[in-house]
């Protein structure tokens, strides 16, 4: 009898042929998957000069900020895109499907998911108070190693908050095209974001928790196919869902929750040891053996005990489970 990778009616599923798990199912050589990224500091809030940390606060990027650095697991991210389905944005288990939600955005990293859109503007590149050189700019990006340099170091004299603002855009900038929004690159980012990043009062009442889910998709989507070797977006927010979801996935113990902080600082303690399998036979042995009781589908506490920017009641309504579905 011969057996067949994929869906039996391709109705829906209708990218099989060009999917990696047909890759998989054929035994070709394994692909593993890098994340695209370029974080600005590996010590959360204290690589971040002082004088600034009230301002990217009040931008409402704080709790990004004091995410220190967490190693990627490639491993688990190529498992899960070969579970990924770009037809219907959930990934596909042995008990069904599940996806990464709006809530798991607010509720690990605090980003706002309800807002403005961030919609296509102009570039505004005066709120930086400096011309990039013309060999560190590439159409309408800037290098990110340029950002770094230039803004790294706040002079002690620099008190007025006029004169902060550029360096906290800058900052800001590095954090969007480092780890929110990385392109294919990893080494720029577009100006055009610093049409959003001019009044500090307003910055935070865009939806851009609900861009950085967006984009996510489109890049697990596009690293289904087979040759594509890397993976943009914010993959850290990714694994670190798998983690909350699957938590038999790590060796090592749930760690507690920082009083106050979103789930996914529990993470981001330096002093702790993480342990992880890096190993792709691995994570699809443990996809392969997943039960519906193997995930937390409940898995944040009680609203009351989070921060407000997990929690704003202008966006509760978002906080669904994660999607299931059976296989009928």
């Amino acid at each position: 009898m011969r057996v067949s990778c994929g869906p039996v009616e391709d109705d829906l599923l209708s990218l099989q042929s060009i999917h990696v798990s047909q890759h998989v199912w054929n035994r070709e050589e394994d692909r593993r998957l890098l994340a695209r990224r370029a974080a600005p500091t590996r010590n959360g809030i204290d690589g971040i000069p002082h004088q600034i940390v009230p301002l990217i606060d009040q931008a409402g990027f704080g709790w990004i900020a004091r995410l220190s650095y967490i190693k990627m697991s490639p491993g688990l991210l190529t498992a899960l895109v070969e579970r990924w389905r770009p037809e219907t944005h959930t990934f596909h288990m042995p008990f069904g499907e599940c996806t990464i939600t709006l809530q798991d955005v607010g509720m690990i990293v605090g980003l706002p998911v309800d807002g403005e859109a961030l919609l296509s503007r102009g570039s505004a590149h005066d709120l930086l108070g400096v011309v990039p050189p013309e060999s560190q700019i590439k159409g309408h990006r800037v290098k990110l190693s340029w950002l770094a340099t230039y803004f790294n170091d706040i002079a002690d004299d620099l008190q007025e908050v006029h004169q902060l603002l550029p360096y906290a855009r800058a900052w800001i900038l590095r954090f969007i095209g480092g780890l929110l929004f990385p392109d294919r690159s990893s080494s720029y980012v577009s100006l055009r974001w610093l049409a959003f990043l001019g009044d500090f009062q307003t910055i935070k009442t865009y939806a851009w928790g609900a861009a950085v889910l967006g984009y996510l998709y489109r890049n697990l989507c596009t690293s289904t196919d087979y040759k594509t070797p890397s993976c943009g977006g914010f993959t850290l927010l990714l694994q670190l869902w798998a983690w909350e979801r699957f938590p038999t996935i790590l060796s090592s113990p749930f760690l507690p929750i920082p009083p106050a902080c979103p789930v996914g600082l529990r993470w981001s303690n330096t002093a702790t040891k993480i342990s992880m399998s890096d190993d792709i036979k691995f994570y699809r042995k443990f996809f392969d053996r997943l039960t519906r009781k193997s995930i937390i589908w409940q898995p944040y506490p009680p609203l009351e005990q989070m921060p407000e920017d997990c929690t704003g009641d202008s966006y509760l309504g978002f906080y669904n489970p994660v999607t299931f579905s059976v296989y009928l």
